[in-house]
This record gives structure tokens, C-alpha cells and sequence, in this order.
């Protein structure tokens, strides 16, 4: 099994972004969706082979190994109808009532709800590297660091901050959003009606961010969960976490063991996490129902990881990161962003502390470098 942090570094014009995978498990090729909860936890029948999930008010959408995307909820506005001949996906995001997806060469495609822009994507909007998708909002990345945004931008969701580049994730929820910096501080703009914006002071060293309507959840890299709005009341004791999901009503956290937890509001089982739920590696909270990516082996997980400075000097390139016991670290480039473009320049074994991983043949023309674990 293998996991990707990526580090888009175009060498030769100046510029950096770092993303950061932040939290999450080592991800199993083959996956499988379960479902708890009220409203849309009717997954497709032999729905297999799934490599990350989102969701929303109503509809959720999985994308397969094989670069395709599934759909299903409510459908009111579209929402669900996958575009015919949608291939080579990325990564998905589902809005409210309308759907992303990040395609493998850089551009977005959106479907569903377009009453306020949220569905309108500007030919000019290329090389992303991250989305994510709020009420009617949406946010993307690009690889030079630049935040996007686009849609509803009535309480300023869709002002970003002068000066935020390459977040190491970002976050639409509601009617605001949030970025996580690379020194682990969390920057929030947009609605503030329930203090969701208002980001706890001294807030420093998080790993992870989610967002519901009215309220934030942010991992530390101790493994604690802070909170901040008017989120559900957190569980005594809770630690060891490495993913949160929040939903309108109730949160999901999923610990280092495995272990998926699940509190807040009950009225329709959100709240009593699936029986037998083994091998989870990603979750994610709709509105009032929960879902759990599941693997079919053993899931191996890794604390979070961040790659940081990277560096262009002369002909050299180098980024680092902090290594755990037992996984090789690789560094790849390819010139293209293409899924088979990618081409092994260094590969060193985690000793458990810094590691800096170098490419001393980096050209004057334009490179991006990711890291692979395994």
C-alpha cells in the first residue's frame, strides 16, 4: 500500500506550493463505502474499489481507482448526474447542492446547482492541485500557491485574504471558509453568525481542519481536537486522532487505532457509528448520516505529515519532511501532470526523525515533485 503527499515546486520560475495530506491514513487501493445514520446512506450496490469520499447535505460522491466518479442522494438539482464520459478524476468535492472534480490535468469540472456562479468555472482556472466546496462557494489551489475562489460571496467567502498562499489545506464549508498555513495556524473568513471565523487564539501545531455550517474542528498533532463555533459537545478523553469529519449536527472522528467515534446529535442514528467497521481509512459527515472508507487488508496508519521548505538552489531542489520507522520516503518529478509521468529521483528509508530529500540534477525547466510513502 502506498500513500502521496504532494509538493507542487515549479523549479525555474519561482515559485512554491506545499499541500499537505493532512492526518490521514495510509490509503488501501480497493475501499469500500459503509453508511450509518438518517437520509442518503443508500450506497450503489457493489460499489468497490474506492479511493476517497465526500459529502454533503444530502449526496455524496466516491472516486474510483479507475479515475471515475459515483454519485448518489438526493438529486434535486443535478447533483448526482455525473457527467457522461468523466474520466481521469482526482479528487471530488461535493457542495450542497452541486458537485467538483478536480480532473489529473489541472482543471475543474462542476455539476448540479449554478443559482449563485457555484457551478460556473472560469476557462482561466488551471493547474489546481487542491478543491473544496461549501453552501454555494467553492475554493481551489493552484500550483503556484495562489488561492482561487468563485460562486455565493455574500458574507465575503469568497474575498481571500491578501497574502494567504499555498495553505496546506483549505476548507469550504457554510458560507465561510478556512485555510491551514504551513506553520500550522488555521486562517477563517467569510459568515461569522455562530463565531465559526472566530479561530481560537493561540491556536498553533494543527494537522487537520473541517467545517460544518456553524461550527470548526481542528486536529493538533498531539492528536487532540479543538473546536470552535457551536459545534457538538467533545467527548471527554478523546485523543490519538487522525481525521474529523463534521456534519450539521454531529462530528466523526476517526483515532490512530482505527477506532471511528461518532457524537452529537441523534435523532436519526448519525450518532452510532456502523457495528463492525474495521480497517476504516477516511470518513466524512453529511448532513444527518456518516460514511467510512474501508480497506480490504490491514490498514497501516501514519502520524501527519507536512513537507516544508522547500528549496532551489543552483541546480539543486530539496524539501523535507519528519519520517516515522518503517516506510521508505520518495522522492519523484516529472515535468507534466500526468498520473504516468512520474519518475523516482531519491528513495531513503525513515529513520523517525527529519528527513530532507534531494533532486541534485534539477534542471532550470519547470519541475513538480511529489513524495510518496510506503
Amino acid at each position: 500500500m502506498k500513500r502521496t503527499v504532494t509538493c507542487f515546486a515549479a523549479r525555474g520560475a519561482a515559485f512554491f506550493v506545499v499541500l499537505q495530506l493532512c492526518g490521514q491514513p495510509l490509503r488501501a487501493a480497493a475501499g469500500t463505502v459503509f453508511a450509518w445514520g438518517g437520509g442518503q446512506t443508500n450506497c450503489p450496490s457493489g460499489l468497490t474499489n474506492v479511493v476517497s469520499i465526500s459529502t454533503s447535505v444530502d449526496h455524496s460522491l466516491a472516486l474510483l481507482t479507475n479515475g471515475t466518479v459515483s454519485a448518489w442522494g438526493c438529486d434535486y438539482d443535478g447533483q448526482c448526474d455525473v457527467p457522461a464520459g468523466l474520466t481521469n478524476v482526482a479528487a471530488v468535492a461535493a457542495g450542497d447542492f452541486f458537485s467538483l472534480a478536480l480532473m489529473s490535468n489541472g482543471t475543474v469540472v462542476a455539476w448540479g446547482a449554478d443559482d449563485q456562479g457555484q457551478c460556473d468555472i472560469s476557462t482561466n482556472l488551471t493547474h489546481v492541485v487542491a478543491i473544496s466546496a461549501g453552501h454555494a462557494h467553492c475554493l481551489a489551489v493552484q500550483t503556484n500557491g495562489a488561492v482561487v475562489a468563485w460562486g455565493c460571496g455574500a458574507f465575503g467567502q469568497t474575498n481571500v485574504p491578501a497574502g494567504l498562499q499555498s495553505p496546506a489545506a483549505i476548507v469550504a464549508a457554510g458560507d465561510y471558509c478556512l485555510a491551514l498555513l504551513s506553520n500550522g495556524t488555521v486562517l477563517a473568513w467569510g459568515i461569522d453568525d455562530t463565531g465559526q471565523t472566530n479561530v481560537p487564539a493561540g491556536l498553533t501545531g494543527v494537522s487537520e481542519i473541517a467545517g460544518a455550517k456553524g461550527y470548526c474542528l481542528a486536529v493538533e498533532t498531539n492528536g487532540a481536537i479543538i473546536s470552535w463555533g457551536a459545534p457538538p459537545t467533545l467527548p471527554t478523553g478523546l485523543s490519538n486522532v487522525v481525521a474529523v469529519a463534521a456534519g450539521e449536527y454531529h462530528s466523526v472522528a476517526l483515532t490512530s487505532s482505527g477506532a471511528v467515534l461518532d457524537w452529537g446529535a441523534n435523532p436519526s442514528g448519525e450518532g452510532v457509528v456502523s457495528t463492525g467497521l474495521t480497517n476504516v481509512v477516511a470518513i466524512a459527515a453529511g448532513w444527518s448520516y456518516s460514511l467510512a472508507l474501508t480497506a480490504s487488508t490491514n490498514t497501516i496508519f501514519l502520524a501527519p505529515v507536512t513537507l516544508s521548505n522547500p528549496v532551489c538552489a543552483g541546480s539543486s531542489f530539496s524539501v523535507s519532511l519528519q519520517s516515522q520507522n518503517g516506510f521508505s520516503y520518495i522522492l519523484q518529478c516529472t515535468s507534466v501532470l500526468a498520473p504516468a509521468n512520474w519518475t523516482v529521483v531519491q528513495s531513503v528509508n525513515g529513520t523517525g526523525g527529519a528527513l530532507t530529500l534531494t533532486d541534485s540534477a534539477a534542471s532550470g525547466a519547470q519541475k513538480f515533485y511529489r513524495v510518496q510513502i510506503q
